[in-house]
């Protein structure tokens, strides 16, 4: 006889699947493209379309063969791997960081932001979220028994929050506010003034900043998006999150890193050591050889990007849509026409056989819009921009 099996109450309390419908009548317009000899062009995932650069792969397979490397790896990080870390935070951004107290390995970016709240949110602290955001900020709060206070990035303002609009009794409450630039989904940058605020701002609060910096390489502007931590003060305040994933095409790799703050390094180190054993150190090894590269590769993956970037929007603002001006990832988003929401333009979409994703689906702030990805080839985007213009809305 089965047994009544309950979820529990942090996983009954998610919010509805938005996307359920929409994968519905995804699986149903792939079956009839299928039939008329087309297929499904998906531009709602950001998950890079190309292979990882030869030398990493090839990095990865030597590591892989090493016995010393198929047992438990280190917690932290191999020493090796935490010391590119560092490196390429010195090259790339001018920071200086302790390898031994500043850097931790992560199983990807995700899971070093899931687990953060673990170590710093309490039951009943408050946690600001931006809206629209990454939705693993809010879920892992509440997961937590946090209480999420979202943040609206608005277009007027470039999808940067605006401090002096928080209400003082939720500044006081805070204990933890996230931050992603450039972001996703959309695809704004943040200067240095703005971070200098922003510490200011944490400081004054006695609040935590975690920023989240998975796309700093993916960027059409001529000057590179700063990191958080290039700010003074930002280390004795904030914690950052970076990924290997879009900017060596490393997605399904699973590996990144966390720095900044050493007693927030260690308390996201210690809830790790209790949760996991480690990031494989062989995939430590090929991560190694790519933070260590003369980085030319990933010149070559920002040129694909801004290619396909500019064939999209030119495309989509010549067929009369109102496209947002990408300044960096591989998103974009376009304005609902009148009359429409997300959910129903991302169908229309849908029909047209162009998958994109309802920006309401990464919070309340994202109706009105429909995130695109350019992961696909150049070709691709311009046949998608052609069944999109061919909409009658």
């Amino acid at each position: 006889m089965p047994i009544d099996i309950a979820f529990a109450d942090r996983i009954q309390q998610l919010p509805p699947y938005l996307f359920a419908d929409i994968d519905r009548q995804k699986k149903e317009k792939a079956a009839e493209l299928a039939r008329a000899g087309s297929a499904l062009i998906d531009l709602g995932i950001g998950d890079p379309d190309v292979a990882t650069p030869a030398d990493i792969v090839a990095a990865m397979q030597q590591a892989a063969a090493e016995a010393r490397f198929h047992r438990y790896p280190s917690y932290e990080g191999m020493p090796a791997f935490r010391e590119a870390a560092a490196g390429f935070y010195k090259q790339r951004f001018g920071v200086t960081l302790d390898p031994d107290r500043e850097v931790v390995a992560l199983i990807g970016s995700k899971e070093g932001i899931a687990h953060f709240p673990v170590a710093f949110v309490n039951p009943g602290d408050l946690v600001l979220v931006p809206d629209p955001g990454y939705p693993v900020y809010a879920t892992w709060t509440r997961f937590m028994g946090g209480e999420v206070h979202y943040v609206r990035l608005r277009r007027e303002n470039g999808f940067l929050p605006d401090l002096d609009a928080i209400p003082a009794e939720v500044a006081r409450r805070a204990k933890v506010l996230w931050i992603n630039y450039p972001n996703n989904p959309t695809a704004a940058l943040a200067s240095r003034d703005f971070y200098r605020r922003m510490v200011e701002f944490a400081a004054k609060h006695n609040i935590i900043v975690a920023s989240d910096l998975a796309y700093s390489e993916i960027y059409y502007d001529r000057e590179p998006p700063p990191s958080f931590l290039e700010v003074e003060g930002a280390r004795e305040v904030g914690i950052e999150f970076h990924s290997l994933s879009k900017t060596y095409n490393m997605t399904g790799w699973r590996i990144g890193f966390a720095v900044g703050n050493a007693k927030l390094v260690a308390g996201l180190g210690k809830v790790k050591t209790n949760t996991d054993s480690g990031a494989f150190e062989a995939v430590q090894a090929a991560a190694v050889v790519a933070m260590r590269s003369p980085q030319a590769v990933v010149d070559e993956i920002r040129a694909r990007y801004r290619e396909r970037m500019e064939a999209l929007v030119a495309g989509l603002r010549g067929g009369g849509f109102d496209v947002l001006s990408p300044r960096a990832t591989f998103y974009c988003l376009i304005a609902n026409p009148a009359g429409l929401s997300s959910v129903e333009f991302a169908s229309r979409l849908l029909q047209a056989g162009v998958v994109g994703t309802p920006a309401n689906g990464f919070g309340p702030g994202g109706e009105g819009y429909v995130r695109l990805t350019v992961c696909a080839p150049v070709a691709t985007i311009r046949e998608a921009v052609e069944r999109i213009r061919r909409i009658r809305l």
